[in-house]
């Protein structure tokens, strides 16, 4: 389910200050980059002083029925490592299904319901890719030092 189907490029300027005697760091909130810029520059009290840019109204995917999985996988065995992806960035990749390979392992984003049904979507991508000599393979010692 797509929440937002525009994507929104407006984004807004925080200006983070610490204040000991609020304990609130954000004091204005400006559209305008360069109003923030200006404000920054012309009241700025604190050395530590920033300028948070945050975009407004992202369009993002959601699935209440599903989590989104980050899984690792070696590449001939079925020992694996599975965590929760938490953030916009890493569940945009588990919608794609987005893979990539370190060495002898495949590491998968996905969207599954639970960890067993992400395990086993994740091995299905990883036959699927063994099938299709998708990883890359490593040079043995002997083919390094010209032997084989």
């Amino acid at each position: 389910m797509e929440l937002n189907d525009e994507e929104n490029n407006e984004s807004l300027y925080f200006i983070l200050e610490p204040n000991a005697d609020t304990g609130i760091p954000i004091h204005v909130v400006f559209d305008d980059a360069f109003a923030a810029k200006a404000y920054f520059n012309r009241f700025r009290t604190f050395s530590d002083a920033q300028i948070l840019e945050c975009r407004l109204n992202p369009g993002f995917y959601t699935d209440i029925t599903r989590d989104c999985y980050f899984i690792q996988l070696e590449r001939n065995s079925d020992v694996y490592v599975i965590s929760l992806a938490n953030d916009l960035q890493r569940s945009e990749l588990a919608i794609k299904e987005h893979y990539f390979f370190e060495g002898d392992q495949i590491c998968i984003y996905l969207m599954a319901s639970c960890e067993e049904e992400a395990v086993k979507a994740a091995r299905k991508i990883r036959d699927k890719a063994v099938a299709n000599n998708e990883f890359v393979n490593k040079p043995s010692l002997g083919q390094i030092l010209g032997r084989v």
